[in-house]
């Protein structure tokens, strides 16, 4: 497993409850709290940074901040060589 500091801020002052981004997330991190009527991100780790969630948002409730020191996220060229 590769551990990662990825992100994702949720506004839920800003969320409608319209689940864009739930049916966005091709890789099932965001599920639907139906009592709640909000998303809630679970295994972030395995967010994909596609920002579909983000970009579907109309309220701009949802921000994908991704690791960028991750290794998951480095590209190793010297392997390559």
């Amino acid at each position: 497993m590769i551990f990662t500091n990825h992100r994702i801020e949720f506004d839920p002052e800003k969320c409608v409850g319209c689940q864009l981004c739930y049916k966005a997330c091709f890789v099932d991190v965001i599920r639907w709290d139906a009592e709640a009527k909000k998303p809630v991100f679970k295994y972030v780790e395995d967010c994909e940074h596609c920002f579909y969630c983000q970009s579907v948002c109309a309220k701009e409730a949802i921000k994908v901040i991704p690791d960028h020191s991750s290794e998951h996220l480095l590209q190793h060229f010297e392997r390559y060589a």
